[in-house]
């Protein structure tokens, strides 16, 4: 059976810009459903009546501007794939900032054809590790993340003081799991045309600066503390204390393995970010409570997951990230750290470390590693060495 063609619907109040893109797309032989519009009112008729897959709007959109436009899309069809494209010098506008809540992407202008095209697909071939409708709806709704408490109270009162500093600000971000990703979502985006990709939350802050910081966190409110998780080992504390040691031990196993500067980055990166999709799920009742009974009749969690949905966090995770632009290794290794044989691959790479990693964190006196992935790339007999350095740095860690 022969696949629909997705649908993009293209919003820009400068005619003379939608029919540009109009000839790039026909130029590219793209096979989507374009439609063109003007004005906010006929994106949102078209919103009602025929919901596109993805929306790319023009940020200045009046009377209602772009990140409005979009924030009436992710209340009324969440599953829509939301995208501003608006100019770099558009960042330090209120507009942008109010976007960050439902922006998914942000492309800047004038756009080549191809970055266009590689995001749109990229996007739509993300929702495979959802399986579910109704879990793209979830996730595609979500307009803020959870962070600790005592960190975000921290970070709140550090912004307002007279003597903010950009250290103590990195500090803070780089120890909430939330805050990291949001960060790094924003300064690798196109709208900063940073030269590199950026993987550090500290350099993350210190490029974002106080003003832009403060305005995400104070005014927009990307944030909020967390309540208490009814499910054991699923608490804020929990999930940043098991994600900073699989972030280390991610980049230790690719050391040891003699891996590029490079890999060994994405490693803590994907590490950090492996059980991001926790973070998710928390307040997401209608996925939480079929879950929290499996897990009160002693089924282990990830398997409850797997059981009720056919996917889990992981994969949860790894779409958000997706979506936001993280490295496409970084994403598989995130969504695939459960059973990384389902890739099929026959060589070390990202998605193998971070496995270890968590298995060991898990219980490193019996990991539940995957044997069939471990085989096809050779590396069974680097266990042993693994366990003995995975060990050695926990013990170092943890005093």
């Amino acid at each position: 059976m022969r696949q629909a063609k997705p649908s993009v619907l293209f919003v820009d109040g400068d005619q003379n810009a939608l029919d540009g893109m109009r000839r790039l797309v026909l130029d590219r032989r793209l096979d989507w459903l374009t439609y063109y519009v003007q004005t906010p009112r006929e994106a949102l008729e078209s919103i009602v009546n025929f919901p596109p897959d993805v929306i790319i709007a023009d940020l200045f959109l009046p009377p209602i501007y772009g990140e409005t436009l979009l924030e009436i899309a992710r209340r009324a069809h969440p599953e829509i794939v939301r995208m501003i494209l608006s100019t770099e010098a558009d960042r330090e506008s209120e507009q942008f900032l109010r976007s960050t809540q439902s922006a998914q992407q942000f492309l800047t202008k004038p756009c080549r054809i191809e970055d266009l095209e590689t995001a749109v697909q990229r996007a739509l071939n993300l929702r495979h590790l959802l399986r579910q409708p109704r879990l793209v709806r979830i996730i595609g709704g979500i307009p803020n993340l959870p962070s600790l408490p005592p960190l975000y109270n921290e970070l709140a009162r550090e912004l307002e003081s007279d003597t903010a500093s950009l250290d103590r600000i990195g500090d803070i971000i780089s120890k909430d799991l939330s805050m990291t990703a949001r960060l790094l979502h924003l300064v690798n985006s196109a709208l900063f045309g940073l030269p590199r990709r950026i993987t550090s939350p500290k350099e993350a802050a210190g490029l974002l600066g106080i003003n832009m910081i403060k305005s995400l966190v104070l005014y927009v409110k990307l944030f909020y503390a967390a309540p208490e998780s009814p499910i054991p080992g699923l608490s804020l504390d929990d999930i940043w204390a098991h994600s900073s040691l699989a972030s280390v031990l991610s980049r230790e196993i690719v050391r040891a393995e003699r891996g590029t500067q490079h890999m060994m980055e994405e490693a803590m990166l994907a590490g950090m970010m492996h059980d991001f999709g926790k973070l998710l799920i928390m307040d997401a009742d209608s996925y939480i409570r079929p879950i929290l009974r499996r897990f009160r009749e002693g089924e282990e969690f990830t398997k409850a997951e797997y059981a009720e949905y056919a996917t889990s966090h992981a994969e949860i995770g790894a779409y958000l990230l997706g979506l936001w632009g993280f490295p496409d290794a970084v994403v598989e290794a995130v969504a695939c750290h459960h059973r990384p044989s389902q890739l099929h691959q026959t060589e070390f790479s990202l998605v193998t470390a971070v496995h270890v990693a968590n298995a060991i964190l898990e219980n490193a006196a019996q990991p539940s590693l995957d044997e069939e992935h471990l085989a096809a790339i050779g590396m069974t007999s680097h266990v042993p060495g693994w366990l003995e350095l995975c060990n050695r740095h926990i013990g170092k860690i943890r005093g």
